[in-house]
């Protein structure tokens, strides 16, 4: 594994350590922090912009959506470093021609799903609901529910089993590893979330023999990586010797001049990955390579932000937070704005339709107005991460929190001058 050693300091003395020498691991808080960081070790992640990416990304694109292509263009620099004067190259989806509004323009499925219930009541592939099964009420949906013959997990029909067997299921077959982040608190429900996202991810590499970046769910996803260096931006943190009671205090001190966006669990990003890849029997000291903590975190950083969630049918019980995520690749390369031509809906795939409107929101000191609904040939196609009947600061809070920075589309730069 890479291991880092921050301004470590050895014992010279034969006595014993001191307490100063050696902080209690109980100070240091259950969560925290870190850098959104593309390691420069990682030769997974392409050149998103490239002739030959596009190239692969417009065929992957067409399948789903034939009116839309993927271009490169240039967005503003949300995160916390860097000039935020000066745009970053990333990728769009732009109209190859004129579209209607209520047209539906993209559906997609994905197998890169998850979700957090204790019962089987959702299609371990593609996360739809399944039907009613009970005798004298199942109907000719429930008769497409089949089963896997070897385990519990159950499939909406039989091309979603077809499909997992090829993809990602045999790493997973009778091992009972998504029980580890399942049937989580409320608190925990989107940890939990993004840990079973992981999880898929690793099965779907191990089935399918390749690094877990390099799967096409993954591979050009953006992760929302700062762009500050680390060589200016990182101060040397003190030696344990100094530290005091709260040694978390110290090291934010170390890495004040560091920003850390991306949300950090020592269960979520360590201790439970290796769980699941111990019992996918998978040796985690031989595998390493593939299987890393950077590997985690990197993907953690790519499904933040980018994931799609929702409650599952909870049939009039109490609403316990989101159970039920996914990672649709095409689905992430439209932008976000809080003013977009797109809403979405996600059951079994997720489906575009153009707006029949737009939202509502003051233009100019007299009135307030919307902008005309449909996308002309040529326009980047927009759509929407968050509720976007919220006030200016909570979108801006959300993307913060998600994008790296508060969010920058006209319609927020607009109310939040006027706020």
């Amino acid at each position: 594994m890479r291991t880092t050693v921050y301004g470590s300091q050895h014992a010279t003395s034969s006595s014993s350590p001191s307490a100063e020498d050696n902080p209690n691991i109980e100070d240091w808080p259950d969560s925290g922090f870190v850098r959104r960081e593309c390691y420069p070790w990682n030769d997974n992640e392409p050149d998103r912009c490239s002739d030959g990416s596009l190239a692969e990304l417009n065929t992957e694109m067409s399948k789903v959506a034939p009116k839309f292509e993927v271009r490169a263009t240039d967005l503003p620099n949300l995160t916390t470093s860097g000039d935020k004067s000066k745009p970053i190259k990333q990728l769009g989806v732009f109209a190859k021609e004129d579209i209607a509004p209520g047209e539906v323009v993209l559906k997609e499925t994905s197998l890169l799903t998850a979700n957090n219930r204790l019962q089987d009541a959702l299609c371990d592939a593609c996360s739809v609901d399944l039907p009613e099964l009970s005798t004298g009420t199942a109907s000719s949906q429930a008769s497409t529910v089949v089963s896997c013959e070897e385990c519990l997990a159950v499939f909406c029909s039989q091309e979603c089993l077809d499909q997992a067997m090829d993809m990602y299921h045999p790493a997973l077959c009778d091992k009972d590893v998504d029980s580890l982040a399942r049937g989580r608190k409320p608190a925990e429900a989107a940890d939990s979330l993004y840990l079973l996202l992981l999880l898929r991810s690793l099965a779907l590499a191990e089935t399918q023999e390749v690094h877990p970046l390099s799967l096409k769910e993954v591979k050009y996803i953006w992760g929302d990586y700062s762009n500050a260096d680390l060589h200016s931006t990182w101060t040397t943190p003190p030696p344990l010797s100094t530290l005091t009671a709260a040694p978390s205090a110290n090291m934010d001190t170390a890495f004040s001049s560091m920003p850390r966006i991306l949300p950090f669990s020592f269960s979520y990003n360590i201790v439970l990955p290796f769980h699941m890849l111990t019992k996918m029997d998978i040796n985690i000291f031989t595998s390493f390579e593939t299987y890393d903590v950077w590997v985690f975190n990197t993907l953690f950083a790519k499904f933040r932000g980018t994931a799609s969630a929702r409650l599952s049918g909870l049939g009039g019980q109490r609403i316990r937070g989101p159970e039920v995520s996914a990672v649709h690749p095409n689905w992430c390369l439209v932008n976000h704005s809080c003013d977009p031509h797109l809403k979405w809906e996600w059951g079994g795939e997720v489906t575009f339709t153009v707006r029949e409107e737009r939202s509502e929101w003051k233009r100019d000191d007299e009135s307030k107005g919307r902008a005309e609904a449909g996308i002309k040939e040529g326009e980047e196609v927009l759509n929407h991460y968050c509720d976007v009947d919220l006030p200016v600061q909570q979108r801006r809070e959300w993307a913060a929190g998600s994008l790296g920075g508060p969010c920058m589309c006209d319609r927020c730069r607009w109310e939040a001058s006027e706020v």
